[in-house]
């Protein structure tokens, strides 16, 4: 079902990249679908031989059906975890009663479409519109996992987007097996733009290069167009945004096998006085309280991924008869860090809560007043 248009700089629409009918939890004020660009120019993986980076790839993407009718596309990034777009699962709810079907391509019956369960909702990101499910088994080993690149996109650079769908504007009725849609980078803002054909059912899809066959952008919106499906370009969220964040709030997505074996594990080490700058800030996770000091003109900095609108909070413990400490907040406007906000006080302990104001690292730097130097506590979560 088609939902209401949102129309930005005069002509130019915006369409979420939802299937025919969307989750519950959709962003429901934005949404229609993504486009095809010119003619079609998508094809059957089937088509492609079976050496083929492209077809290598395609196996780890997914046709995924909510209950309500509703279609998205996904991908498998690890062993047990398939991502795409936080407008397809909104919430745990949408995940209920989900199918997920590894081989729903052209020629193939639908008794062997082979089905996978995906039903543990991990977590979502709103500004990055990614979604994560956990799966049971692993069927990353079976049909393979792709690999995430965080390198910046270039502009005029070869992509290509595996997707599940069919020109559905022409026959309602279509079968949308699994497509490859080749196409070129036309531009690079807050999102990467190409050219390559999709359509709502596409939601995502990973974007891959292909020069290194990486996963660079999640596929999730397009610009342009009517009612017929057509229009000027499409546009997925860049890996260099998401892999940050995946690697703060979700590790266990890239823990490997060496990670899970018999080797015994020491336990976690005080912080070593080695944070000294913005460029070795301690990364900080949710799962991090951990002890550490300040010396004689000593700083010690921290990092954390925050997305817009997220709370983070920050929290030193100490005993202030011992030695006083403060700290400064710090985000990075290009190359430099704009202070956010300072915490001075003559307590204990100091702490501040903070919404993001845009999506990125955060920088938090505990010094010493006036030389004072102590033991702390350090804490952080959102």
């Amino acid at each position: 079902m088609m939902k209401k248009l949102v129309v930005i700089s005069g002509m130019l629409v915006f369409f979420a990249s939802c299937g025919k009918d969307v989750p519950v939890g959709d962003v429901s004020d934005i949404s229609s679908s993504s486009i095809i660009v010119g003619d079609i120019e998508w094809k059957e993986v089937t088509e492609l031989v079976s050496s083929d980076p492209k077809k290598v790839n395609s196996k780890a993407v997914a046709d995924i059906q909510f209950t309500n009718g509703g279609r998205c596309t996904g991908f498998l990034i690890s062993d047990d975890v398939l991502m795409t777009n936080e407008h397809c699962i909104g919430s745990a709810s949408d995940v209920v009663g989900m199918k997920v079907y590894m081989k729903h391509e052209k020629g193939v019956r639908k008794s062997r479409w082979e089905e996978i369960n995906c039903g543990v909702f991990m977590g979502n990101d709103a500004a990055l519109d990614i979604a994560l499910v956990k799966c049971s088994g692993s069927p990353g080993a079976q049909y393979g996992k792709v690999e995430l690149d965080q390198s910046e996109v270039v502009d005029g650079s070869d992509i290509y987007v595996v997707h599940q769908n069919c020109d559905y504007y022409s026959d309602f009725d279509c079968d949308w097996s699994k497509k490859v849609s080749e196409g070129k980078v036309v531009g690079i803002e807050e999102d990467v733009f190409y050219d390559a054909d999709t359509l709502g059912g596409s939601s995502g899809s990973p974007v891959f290069s292909d020069d290194n066959h990486k996963v660079v952008a999640i596929h999730h919106a397009g610009y342009g167009g009517g009612w017929t499906g057509r229009g000027i370009k499409n546009a997925g969220v860049p890996m260099s945004k998401i892999v940050p964040f995946l690697e703060a709030n979700y590790p266990e997505v890239f823990a490997t096998e060496d990670d899970s074996d018999d080797t015994d594990v020491p336990a976690p080490a005080p912080v070593e006085d080695n944070n000294d700058s913005f460029e070795d800030a301690e990364f900080m996770s949710s799962k991090n309280a951990e002890d550490a000091e300040i010396k004689e003109d000593d700083e010690d900095f921290y990092k954390a991924f925050v997305s817009k609108g997220q709370v983070m909070n920050f929290k030193i413990e100490f005993k202030h008869k011992e030695g006083d400490l403060d700290f400064k907040v710090y985000r990075k406007s290009g190359n430099r860090y704009v202070t956010v906000k300072s915490k001075v006080s003559a307590t204990d302990n100091e702490s501040v809560s903070l919404k993001a104001s845009t999506t990125g690292y955060y920088y938090f730097k505990v010094y010493g007043y006036r030389g004072a130097q102590n033991k702390y506590k350090v804490s952080f979560s959102k």
